[in-house]
């Protein structure tokens, strides 16, 4: 997956994540699609609600979209999905895509 392909799936995505991560790849900032592998959206689902509620638990201000990514996640349910990493200076953005790499389903 080139840089426009990925910008072009987080512009249709529409989020506000998806609109920042969007943002940084035009700024020319680093990424990596992990394509080779895909896991139920749902799997994914567990472990990074988890995460959220454990941040939460112990009052960690986390920098991810959970409040929006995370429901996005939920309702992809059992799709496969590849997971795909726009890194910004101090920031980064973890990114659900199809397993074709042609939708973002959700972004953290």
């Amino acid at each position: 997956m080139d840089r426009d392909e990925l910008i072009a799936a987080l512009e249709r995505h529409g989020t506000e994540g998806a609109g920042r991560a969007a943002l940084a790849l035009c700024a020319g900032t680093s990424f990596q699609v992990w394509a080779g592998s895909t896991v139920p959206a749902g799997r994914l689902f567990a472990i990074w609600a988890w995460r959220a509620a454990c941040l939460a638990e112990d009052g960690i201000v986390s920098r991810w979209d959970f409040d929006q990514g995370l429901p996005d996640l939920r309702r992809a349910g059992d799709t496969p999905v590849a997971l795909g990493r726009v890194t910004t200076g101090e920031d980064s953005h973890l990114v659900f895509l199809t397993a074709d790499l042609s939708s973002c389903v959700a972004v953290l």
